[in-house]
């Protein structure tokens, strides 16, 4: 959401920014409790390696290569899963 709130004209920032002031506690822990959980992952990927996903994504139109590779991991435990297996 930062690098999508970062593309946002000055004055959108602005008004979202004023909506969040704007909030009580119990409203943002309402919210919180509803966001989607993420364990944070680390790759060590080579420069050369980071540079053709980032080519590759932009000619298949992904804003973010990762979002392209994170697909593609989904796809691969997808079909991995034996039949039948429930979804982690």
């Amino acid at each position: 959401m930062k690098k999508q709130f970062g593309k946002l004209p000055k004055r959108q920032q602005e008004k979202i920014e004023g909506q969040y002031h704007q909030l009580k506690p119990e409203s943002l822990d309402e919210r919180m409790s509803q966001a989607t959980r993420h364990s944070p992952a680390a790759l060590r990927l080579s420069p050369k390696l980071v540079r053709s996903l980032q080519s590759l994504a932009e000619s298949e139109g992904e804003p973010e290569y990762q979002t392209m590779v994170r697909r593609w991991i989904e796809e691969r435990l997808q079909q991995e899963r034996p039949a039948g297996a429930e979804r982690a």
